[in-house]
C-alpha cells in the first residue's frame, strides 16, 4: 500500500517496506540533507529541466517532480532502480525519465559497486579504475567494519552512457537545463572530466556532492579546480540553518566543504 510522504510543502507517495522505513524517519522527519532540499526549492523553475545524478530510490526526484517541467535521473544500480520505480508508480508524475545507466566517459559498460550491499546508495564507479585496489584498502567511509571480502562482493557490471549521448537521445535542450545534482559517491572524479566541455559551454547551475571520505586531497583540489576555472560564483549551502555562503576555494578546502553549487 502507498505512503504520503509530507516534506515542506510538497506531497508524494511511496510503496514498499524499505522505503517507508527510509523515507518517513530520514527525509519527513527532517534528519537527512535539508541543504539539499533547500538548493532544490533555490533553483525551481517550471520552464526548466532539473537533471538528478544518482538518484538511488527517489528522495530527491520525487521531491522535485512538481518543481521541474522535465527531470532526467540516472541509476544504475538494480536494486535501487526497482525501488524508485515502484515509488513512481504510485505517483501521477508525466515529467521523469529515468535512465538506468551510469553517467561515464564512455558508452559501455563498468564495474559499479563495492560499498557493501547493493541498493544502500553506497555503490560507485570508483571500483572501475585501474587502481580499485586503493579504494578498497585506503578510501572510504566503510573501510575499517567492512572486509575486502565484503567490500568486493557486490561489484557488477552496468551501462554507462556520456552527457553528449545523453542530450541526443533524450531530446533535452542544454539551455533549458536549470539544475544538475551531482551524488554519486566519489564517482565525480570520473564524471567531472568528461562534462567539463559540456558544463564550460553550457554553465547550468551545477550542484555537487563532493565525497572527501572516498577520494584523496588532490582529487578534491583538481575537480574544484575545474569547476572553478569555469563557474564565477560558488555557494555552500548549510545543513544547519539552510544559509546560503559565497565561498572561495581556499575557504572550500579549509573548511571541508562537501556540499556545493556552481553558477556562472
Amino acid at each position: 500500500m502507498a505512503q504520503l510522504v509530507k516534506k515542506n510543502n510538497t506531497e508524494f507517495y511511496i510503496k514498499g517496506q524499505y522505503s517507508i522505513d527510509w523515507f518517513i524517519p530520514h527525509m519527513e522527519n527532517g534528519t537527512w540533507e535539508l541543504d539539499t532540499f533547500n538548493i532544490l526549492d533555490f533553483y525551481a523553475n517550471k520552464d526548466l529541466v532539473y537533471i538528478d545524478i544518482g538518484a538511488w530510490i527517489g528522495p530527491t526526484v520525487l521531491y522535485s517532480a512538481d518543481k521541474y517541467k522535465k527531470i532526467i535521473c540516472f541509476e544504475p544500480d538494480p536494486i535501487a532502480v526497482s525501488r524508485l520505480n515502484e515509488n513512481l508508480s504510485v505517483n501521477t508524475f508525466k515529467n521523469v525519465t529515468l535512465i538506468t545507466k551510469a553517467l561515464s566517459s564512455y558508452n559501455g559498460n563498468s564495474d559499479f559497486g563495492g560499498n557493501g550491499a547493493l541498493g544502500n546508495s553506497m555503490s560507485t564507479l570508483l571500483v572501475s579504475l585501474d587502481n580499485k585496489l586503493d579504494f578498497f584498502n585506503d578510501y572510504g567511509r566503510n573501510n575499517g567494519f567492512l572486509s575486502y571480502d565484503e567490500r568486493a562482493r557486490d561489484i557488477i557490471t552496468v551501462e554507462t552512457i556520456t552527457m553528449d549521448k545523453v542530450l541526443e537521445e533524450y531530446n533535452v535542450d542544454p539551455y533549458k537545463i536549470g539544475l544538475i545534482k551531482m551524488d554519486i559517491e566519489g564517482g565525480e572524479k570520473i564524471v567531472i572530466p568528461s562534462i567539463l566541455n559540456f558544463l564550460k559551454k553550457y554553465k547550468p547551475n551545477f550542484y555537487i556532492s563532493l565525497h572527501r571520505v572516498f577520494l584523496n586531497n588532490n582529487d578534491i583540489e583538481s575537480i574544484i579546480n575545474d569547476l572553478f576555472d569555469i563557474y564565477t560564483n560558488c555557494y555552500y549551502y548549510s545543513s544547519n540553518d539552510c544559509s546560503r555562503e559565497k565561498v572561495t576555494k581556499d575557504i572550500i578546502q579549509k573548511q571541508g566543504y562537501n556540499t556545493l553549487v556552481f553558477e556562472k
